[in-house]
């Protein structure tokens, strides 16, 4: 379910609420669940303004699991692993579903329609048609037997998959995916052994997943999902779920923000002040600016401060409610009534600006207008036999020309004119929307039933799960606040009923374009003339903007499909169906995964030909996770005082908090709404060395509120500087009362100044950033932080972990420090022996020579340990000889010329072979007269100075000056054979951004856009058009080197070695893979260059473990690879 603009505002209004995930400092999970249909949606149609773009299914199904791959390596789950396909919808929903897949087919059918008339040529395979994705096609029976396997065989051959419960609630199972899971979570907490402090990780893309996620009141829970930018041009997605940036949303940091948007309200009130409540009432407020299931209210608009309208007035009338107005998703209708009363002033005061133009407009024209408005107000208060009140309004509407009548009687005239054309505005909405011929008292009152029922049918679709399959908010708009009167009294029934059958949905929700997606005995009910529900599928309609300003937030005016109608049309073509689709129309459970080493198990594959059989699974009944309304309660939190590790709090440092227009930049803008601030309340002055004499040489936590635990190295206070003295590569914890060696030195000019710039630095990142104001910083701490843990060894051979430090000392305020805080205990192996670290069987590296690199097995080792030796067979590969081409990797280099030298052999100027191989842009029409925004770029885009980026085998940056290939000059040779009045015109009017069509195809015969066009087409046609870019600071070997090192190890494949050795070696010599050695070096003093062999030492990663490459580039100082491996018989590159 979405909220259009919610996320944006939320974000920029509580600055601190999101970070970008770090794999290093991902906070330890319980329970990972993921709200499937995201990921199904980007593998499957990553761009849709490109009508161009084909993918196979096959693709699709290899892209999801390598995604679901990533996303369990990152938050790593310890308990639960939960995948949520959407199922089948209840009818409130189904609505929004069917007018989004309309619209969506449209929206193809007219990109395509562009495509065509400027000639492009297509694809001749169909397109992805995203409708697909709905439960019951064909397309989804496929993936769910697919995703089957692919658990299956995740927990057969993937230990990290091993040892906790995966579930897989599939299409089958009815309901959307975050509802889904929200079930499992309510389910739990009503268990005897439930963790109250059980964390939580759920990815999903819906910004509504806030609200839901604050509905199970848990304290650990965090939102997992892609960065959204906003504002410029619209950026493609990242190819890759590895090259994309994830964000972890802290609902920690969101419930401590609603408690302080809040606080002013706790003096006023004489109740008990809950902030629990008070969370339950915010998520009922986020209704009212509408969602999946009802239409936001009249010109309630978040973008125009309609969340802050809502928070305010809540506060003005909360003291008057005599308590609290959402009780756990039961809404009390009395208090409710009284905070919308409230609430509807809204309703005059937006009409007042109205009325206000029209007193001008009147004073401009006479009273005509206002006259015959009123005189519609009359005729309609006829119809409603409400004629004396009206009469008295209707008087009141009278214009006199005595300019003495007295004051008094001047603003009762302007109060009845105003309320008579409030009321006629909003008769003008009713008649207009929704088509209604007379607005009658039983019709308000209807629209006002119908919408508490929508609130109430939400909350408990929130808090309590389905509580009606079949209800539905049967308009496409909302009544007035203003209107919704009368609503204390209300009885409000729903009934349960059922869900509808997979293809019941699909007649329901799918337009005719999409047909071909239902069986074929249903298809001539969406375009048959004949067919009894044929007006359910128009092939044209509006759509209605309704205040918003996105095409894609416009309300589709499409009728809502009648079910009685529907399911008589559907009786007579069931018994036609095949028996492959009776079994694709049905229900069935949650599929529950456990690993079990003891049971036969053989899972055949739906896929053999690429994935073998493997070698168990249990049905977890639709109902099992339903909760009586009685039984969900509130999690009772864990009252000591602990840190979680990655779950941030605002309650560390002091400090006050405030709302300001500040113009925090969250996203890639600054806001324009208020901020949240924090304000850090400054503590009492203390001598810069009590503060060293206090943390050096010890563990502190670095940048508040999302803390990371770092290594205090120095303190300075611009005059003198504290630093530990310690032996390079020295990186010691100093506990207890142990003194750690330091020294102290007067700082210079030249590092006082970078001192200032380093304050300046903090202050504006907090606040520019995070919305925290840090006050003046006198002090500040050099810290290193934490890169993950490594096992050593006492004198007594005990295993124990050592905290691992960045060599990279980082400057912190030493007001944003916190220290002495006591942190929840993480989950780790408990290691104490060398037996315990060295099991028999376990994959260890050798760190020694002569084997370095070489994967091994332990043995038994019971005759060497009490030695502290461990003994071990490793296996020793052949490896490709690769000297012989690195002395003459020049031969196979790529030749790089200068732009002159290309210039003079193509006889044209340095400056043009500069112009095409960058961003050319021409735009429609002439200089003096051009017609619209539109601009085509025809450069060959080779090169990239803003970015810094090349494309390797055709440019090079050395130095400030571009080099290009001989393939440069050939294309530059084809492309000024076919545009040769191109060049000649660029090389005369050299110094504009922008070219004209008409400017440079001036005669009358010429067409300038289809000249554009032919260019735009052979340059997408042309293989340059797919070459990747890459850093111009990366170090990579050439694509006719790669080759080469590809036949050296093909070479290897032929010399297959079974050679094995086996010997004892010291612990200290030996790596074994463990989850808390992440983000740490083997070898820290290894060195990489270009041609070096490699192995992957890392578990659960996105190639297997032991796999050997050699690298083919660096970037970022050596700590970033380009690998090329060999993957059993073949050759496959990652990055």
């Amino acid at each position: 379910m979405g909220v259009p603009k919610f996320y944006r505002w939320v974000s920029e209004r509580y600055p601190c609420l999101s970070q970008v995930v770090k794999e290093h400092q991902i906070p330890e999970f319980d329970n990972l669940y993921l709200d499937m249909n995201g990921i199904i949606h980007q593998c499957s149609h990553p761009n849709d303004d490109d009508v161009h773009f084909r993918i196979s299914e096959d693709k699709v199904f290899a892209d999801i699991f390598h995604y679901l791959e990533v996303l369990f390596r990152i938050i790593k789950p310890r308990k639960v692993f939960f995948m949520a396909v959407d199922g089948v919808a209840p009818r409130a929903k189904m609505n929004q579903q069917r007018g989004r897949r309309f619209r969506s087919a449209r929206e193809a059918e007219d990109k395509i329609k562009k495509a065509l008339e400027k000639g492009e040529i297509l694809p001749t395979e169909s397109r992805f048609d995203s409708n697909c994705i709905t439960p019951g096609t064909e397309f989804m029976a496929r993936l769910h037997e697919h995703l089957k396997y692919f658990v299956n065989m995740k927990i057969s051959t993937d230990k990290s998959w091993q040892g906790i419960t995966v579930y897989l609630s599939g299409h089958e199972t009815p309901g959307e995916g975050e509802h889904k899971i929200m079930e499992f979570i309510r389910s739990e907490k009503t268990k005897p052994d439930h963790d109250p402090n059980t964390r939580h990780c759920l990815y999903g893309l819906d910004a509504d997943l806030i609200m839901l996620g604050l509905t199970s009141h848990e304290p650990h829970f965090s939102l997992l999902r892609e960065e959204v930018r906003f504002g410029g041009k619209k950026s493609q997605r990242a190819s890759a779920p590895e090259e994309t940036t994830f964000h972890l949303l802290h609902l920690s940091l969101m419930r401590e923000y609603i408690d302080y948007e809040f606080s002013p309200v706790k003096d006023k009130i004489s109740f008990p002040y809950e902030i629990e409540r008070i969370i339950d009432d915010w998520i009922l407020m986020g209704f009212l600016v509408g969602n999946d299931f009802i239409p936001h209210l009249p010109h309630f608009h978040i973008n125009h401060d309609a969340l802050l309208l809502l928070y305010r007035t809540y506060m003005t009338t909360l003291p008057e409610l005599g308590g609290y107005i959402n009780e756990s998703g039961h809404l009390n209708l009395p208090r409710f009534e009284k905070y919308l009363i409230k609430l509807s002033d809204f309703d005059r005061e937006h009409f007042s600006e109205i009325f206000v133009d029209l007193k001008w407009f009147e004073s401009k024209v006479g009273n005509k207008y206002l006259n015959e408005a009123a005189g519609i107000a009359a005729e309609e208060s006829k119809k409603q036999k409400n004629l004396k009140e009206n009469v008295i309004c209707l008087n009141a509407l009278e214009k006199t020309d005595n300019g003495n009548v007295e004051t008094s009687k001047n603003e009762l005239e302007d109060d009845g004119l105003f309320e008579a054309e409030f009321r006629q505005y909003k008769r003008t909405y009713y008649m207009t929307k929704l088509g209604v011929e007379v607005v009658s008292n039983d019709f308000l009152a209807d629209q006002a039933k119908c919408y508490v029922q929508a609130i109430q049918w939400i909350l408990h679709y929130y808090y309590h799960g389905v509580q009606s399959w079949s209800w539905y908010y049967p308009f496409h708009y909302a009544p007035y606040l203003s209107d919704i009167c009368n609503i204390g009294e209300l009885k409000i029934h729903l009934d349960l009923g059922k869900p509808f059958m997979p293809f019941e949905q699909l007649l329901a929700v799918l337009p005719a374009a999409s047909k071909d997606l239902l069986p074929k005995c249903y298809q001539h009910l969406m375009t048959s003339d004949e067919s009894p529900i044929i007006e359910y599928y128009p092939t044209e309609f509006k759509t209605d903007l309704n205040g918003k300003q996105q095409e894609w937030e416009a309300v589709v005016l499409i009728p809502f499909i009648d079910e009685k109608l529907l399911l008589e049309a559907m009786a007579p073509c069931n018994k036609l169906l095949k028996a492959e689709e009776k079994q694709r129309n049905r229900h069935s459970e949650c599929l529950m995964y456990s690993y079990d080493r003891d049971t036969e198990f053989r899972y055949l594959s739906p896929w053999p030909e690429k994935f073998l059989f493997i070698e168990k699974c249990e049905a977890v009944s639709m109902d099992a996770w339903h909760v009586d309304i009685a039984d969900n309660k509130i999690t009772q939190l864990d009252t000591e005082k602990l840190y979680f590790c990655g779950f941030p709090t605002l309650k560390h440092i002091n400090h006050k908090f405030g709302l300001k227009k500040s113009g925090v930049q969250v996203f890639q803008q600054s806001s324009h709404g208020e901020n949240m601030l924090l304000e850090i309340i400054a503590a009492e002055d203390s001598e810069e060395f009590v503060i060293a004499s206090m943390i050096l040489g010890k563990s502190v936590f670095v940048n508040w509120p999302h803390l990371e635990e770092a290594r205090a190295v120095a303190v300075s206070d611009g005059d003198t500087k504290f630093y530990l003295e310690e032996r390079p590569g020295t990186q010691k914890l100093y506990r207890g009362n142990a003194v750690p060696p330091t020294k102290v030195t007067f700082v210079g000019e030249k590092e006082n100044n970078v001192w200032i710039k380093e304050i300046q630095g903090i202050s504006e990142h907090y606040q520019r950033r995070k919305g925290v104001i840090i006050n003046e910083t006198s002090i500040i701490v050099y810290a290193q932080l934490l890169t993950g843990s490594r096992y050593q060894l006492n004198q007594n051979g005990e295993v124990y972990f050592e905290k691992q430090w960045s060599k990279q000392n980082l400057p912190f305020a030493y007001q944003t420090i916190v220290k002495d805080i006591k942190t929840f205990d993480c989950h780790f192996s408990k290691l104490k022996t060398l037996d315990d670290l060295f099991p028999l069987g376990c994959t260890v590296f050798m760190l020694g020579t002569p084997y370095y690199g070489c994967t091994g097995e332990v043995q038994d080792s019971s005759d060497v340990i009490s030695d502290g030796r461990i003994r071990v067979v490793f296996n020793i590969p052949i490896e490709p000889q690769l000297d012989i081409l690195i002395q003459n990797q020049h031969k196979y280099s790529v030749k790089y010329n200068p732009a002159y030298v290309l210039a003079s052999r193509l006889g044209v100027s340095s400056y043009l072979v500069s112009r095409f191989t960058g961003s050319i842009f021409i735009g429609r029409g002439a200089r003096r007269n051009p017609r619209g925004d539109h601009k085509a770029n025809v450069g060959l885009n080779l090169k990239f100075n803003k970015r810094n980026e090349e494309v390797p085998g055709y440019t090079k940056k050395v130095g400030n000056e571009w080099m290009y290939s001989s393939a440069v000059e050939q294309l530059l040779a084809e492309y000024l054979e076919r545009v040769p009045e191109l060049f000649t015109y660029l090389a005369k009017n050299s110094p504009e951004d922008i070219f004209y069509e008409d400017d440079i195809w001036p005669g009358e015969e010429e067409n300038g856009a289809e000249k554009v066009q032919e260019i735009m087409s052979w340059l997408k046609a042309h293989p340059v058009s797919t070459l990747s870019r890459s850093s111009c600071d990366l170090q990579i070997l050439d694509a006719a080197i790669v080759e080469k090192i590809e036949e050296e190890i093909d070479k290897c494949k032929q010399r297959k070695s079974n050679k094995k050795v086996r010997v004892t070696v010291k612990p200290h010599l030996l790596y074994r893979p463990l989850e808390q050695q992440h983000g740490i070096f083997p070898d820290q003093d290894a060195e990489y260059r270009l041609f070096d062999r490699v192995v992957n030492v890392r578990e659960n990663f996105s190639v297997p473990l032991g796999l050997r490459g050699s690298i083919i580039g660096i970037k970022g100082g050596m700590t970033e690879f380009l690998f090329i491996f060999l993957v059993f018989l073949e050759t496959v590159k990652f990055t």
